[in-house]
């Protein structure tokens, strides 16, 4: 019938989560054979989106879940972007030894744009994000944002008047107090801990789990820090509760003028999450880890570097359409002449991040010893020194929830 010939979204490169480089064979991928009566209307969480979850029933007997989201153009097509660049980095690990070594894998998220504001992207009852996990664990009774903003507007109020210079000193450290307050008296630090402990069965599955979260986590934040990515709220910080993958949902880079702009938080890792972890896995394992897959990105820059420039070169055109009326095929190509020199900057920003925490090769070991020498890994702990640090934390924005 016809529903047969229909295959399942999703089996092909670069979104599929096979991990075989090898050419796709359609006769051996899942056919739509109906959809479920039942649509599901949930919530994102903090912005109150109402989205639909589809379920088709594939060929193999597998229910494949979809969530069918609104956006921007460019909202819809940032999530494509972010799994194209997952597929390349989990391409890359596969063909470098140390990363086969250490059993990194990175899988690409399923995203299909359906038109220019709906796109359809792949889910899992087992996928959660850190907010609903540290909900069903403690609620809450005040919004901690709003109480957090609200709590630093009224002991920056008292002050009086104070020149600017005087007043950001006195705003950062209202912040730092009520940060401080939040996490000693409304969000404890180990709930995340707490909630995988209920649902995962022996504690042998838990340090299993509590490992593969570690090494999906790093790459992540090499993500995180190469692309630049803000906004990683908790409602965006997605993990599989049964597997341990971080997904990279609205994976956004930060532009100023077309160009990538440093962070203050190079990626998440906030309270919840590196008590989960533990010091042992997070010396042990996220670390090396990100050495790692930062050497077998670096390793490749040569070839990676056109599919790099792609990738920013549609980012950045993207972002730069969706703040002006380029409505034709010769203003957007103008566009792109304009902003050549600005996707190459950007082009170099991610391989010197890269480089930057890939191990440093020498030809001669011996000169290179001499004196003082910092450890192959310094950098990759400086990051993670600036991703735990309090006061940078207490100054994020109060959507990005750094308390949790």
């Amino acid at each position: 019938g016809g529903a047969a010939a229909v295959e399942i979204p999703g089996q092909y490169s670069p979104t599929s989560a096979g991990v075989f480089d090898s050419r796709p064979i359609p006769e051996m991928h899942a056919k739509l054979v109906r959809f479920k009566q039942i649509l599901e209307v949930t919530s994102t969480g903090s912005t109150k989106q109402h989205v639909h979850r589809i379920t088709m029933i594939g060929s193999d007997g597998k229910e494949y879940k979809f969530l069918l989201q609104l956006a921007a153009p460019y909202s819809t097509r940032t999530d494509e972007r972010s799994a194209q660049m997952q597929f390349i980095m989990g391409k890359t690990l596969r063909g470098d030894i140390r990363a086969c070594r250490r059993g990194l894998i990175v899988r690409p998220n399923v995203v299909i744009p359906l038109a220019q504001r709906m796109r359809m992207s792949a889910t899992q009852d087992s996928h959660q994000s850190l907010e609903s996990i540290l909900h069903c664990v403690q609620r809450s009774t005040i919004d901690l944002p709003t109480h957090f903003q609200e709590m630093v507007d009224e002991r920056v109020s008292k002050i009086g008047d104070i020149d600017n210079d005087a007043r950001l000193t006195a705003e950062k450290n209202a912040k730092l107090e009520v940060y401080t307050e939040i996490c000693q008296q409304h969000m404890s630090s180990d709930n995340l801990t707490k909630y995988m402990m209920q649902i995962l069965p022996s504690t042998e599955s838990l340090c299993q789990f509590r490992k593969e979260f570690a090494s999906h986590l790093a790459a992540n934040s090499v993500l995180q820090y190469a692309l630049a990515a803000v906004e990683r709220t908790p409602t965006r910080f997605v993990l599989c509760n049964k597997t341990g993958q971080v997904l990279a949902h609205d994976l956004r880079s930060s532009y100023n003028h077309g160009l990538l702009e440093n962070q203050a938080v190079p990626f998440r890792l906030t309270r919840n999450i590196t008590e989960f972890i533990g010091p042992f896995l997070l010396d042990g394992v996220f670390v090396p880890s990100f050495v790692s897959i930062s050497g077998a990105m670096s390793s490749r820059r040569n070839v990676l570097e056109p599919m790099l420039h792609l990738l920013l070169r549609d980012d950045v055109i993207s972002w730069y359409t969706s703040k002006t009326s380029a409505a034709n095929d010769k203003k957007i190509q103008d566009i792109e002449l304009q902003l050549s020199d600005r996707v190459w900057r950007n082009v170099r920003f991610v391989q010197q991040r890269l480089d930057s925490c890939a191990p440093e090769r020498v030809e001669n070991a011996a000169e290179a010893i001499k004196g003082t020498v910092a450890p192959i890994d310094m950098k990759v702990r400086t990051l993670v020194d600036a991703a735990c640090s309090v006061d940078r934390l207490s100054s994020m924005a109060p959507s990005y929830q750094a308390w949790l």
